[in-house]
This record gives structure tokens, sequence and C-alpha cells, in this order.
């Protein structure tokens, strides 16, 4: 009985990622015929502030894994 809720919940998270996907992709395929908004000194902060934050987030756990590895 669970092994069978277990395959169903998974089958239902592979549904919900198909449907998440194609919503994305929806999405996407109607924004490249918008015209691209001019941002103020508030977006072009916000947007460049999240850039720093993913590179160095990234950054981290490079490091952290070329470290982890030579540990071991």
């Amino acid at each position: 009985m669970l092994s069978t809720a277990v395959v169903v919940a998974e089958v239902l998270v592979a549904v919900w990622f198909i449907v998440f996907s194609i919503m994305l992709t929806s999405m996407y395929l109607d924004s490249r015929a918008m015209k691209q908004p001019n941002m103020d000194i508030a977006g072009r902060t916000l947007i460049g502030s999240a850039r720093l934050a993913f590179a160095t987030g990234l950054s981290a756990l490079a490091v952290l894994t070329v470290l982890e590895i030579t540990v071991l």
C-alpha cells in the first residue's frame, strides 16, 4: 500500500513538473514579442544585486566543493 502511494506521488510530481515546464515555455514564447521596459535605478540595483548574489553563491559552492574533494 505504501509503495503504491509513493509511486502515485512520484507520478503526480512528474505531471506537475511537465505542466509547470509547459507553462514557463508558453510564458517565454509570449514574452519574446513584448517590448523591453526601461528600468529605473531601483530595478537596475535589484537586478545587479541578484546577479552578484548568484555569482557569489556559485563561486562559494565551487570553492567548497573543491575543498571537500581535496579533504577526501
